[in-house]
């Protein structure tokens, strides 16, 4: 799981193991067909795809971070929310959405290369948080819209879908959310975790 805080688990437990990453887990060990497979959780706080943040970024740590590991089979890529949240003004949030679909390209064709399946994992709502403006709404539109639909990913996880307020679908269901609006609690991690379709992974 290549991520940033969403996937590092902010929001979940103290030292409870049970952010979405891990809840995956455990339905994995608990699944016949699934139960020889391991998670690798390379979440990263802050963590931004194109420039910024925490941390080297996913292009950055992408040959180590998911390349350099042993025996991986599949990817499921959950990044964007921190590179659309920093970006200022329409033009410059436009120009963003448009470098990530061409990150993810990028990654898709390497993991690609080396017979690694990849698992693109739609943006989250994050309405009245502190990234919330009208131009990085779009912005999420945008490279949600190019995640379900491009093909270009052997499947598609819609934590956006799973995780929207019905009654508003521009922020997170209310049950799931940490109160800071951006991210999931213990219950909507394991919302997260329960809706990813097992049979990717058989």
């Amino acid at each position: 799981m290549l991520g940033n805080s969403i996937t590092d688990g902010r929001g979940s437990g103290t030292d409870k193991q049970n952010r979405w990453p891990d809840e995956l887990a455990i339905r994995l060990l608990m699944n016949p067909e699934t139960q020889h497979i391991a998670v690798l959780n390379m979440g990263i706080g802050g963590n931004c795809v194109l420039r910024g943040g925490l941390g080297p970024t996913a292009l950055e740590r992408f040959d180590r971070d998911v390349l350099g590991q042993t025996r991986v089979r599949w990817l499921i890529i959950l990044e964007g929310i921190n590179d659309i949240g920093g970006s200022r003004g329409a033009a410059r949030t436009d120009t963003v959405a448009a470098q990530l679909i061409a990150a993810f390209e990028q990654m898709i064709d390497k993991a690609h290369a080396r017979g690694i399946k990849v698992y693109g994992a739609t943006i989250l709502p994050f309405a009245r948080s502190f990234y919330d403006t009208g131009n990085r709404q779009t912005a999420r539109t945008t490279v949600n819209e190019w995640i379900r639909s491009s093909g270009r990913f052997d499947a598609v996880i819609d934590f956006d879908q799973a995780m929207r307020n019905p009654e508003d679908e521009m922020s997170l269901l209310p049950i799931g959310d940490s109160d800071d609006h951006l991210h999931p609690n213990e219950i909507g991690y394991q919302i997260m975790a329960r809706s990813i379709d097992l049979s990717l992974f058989e």
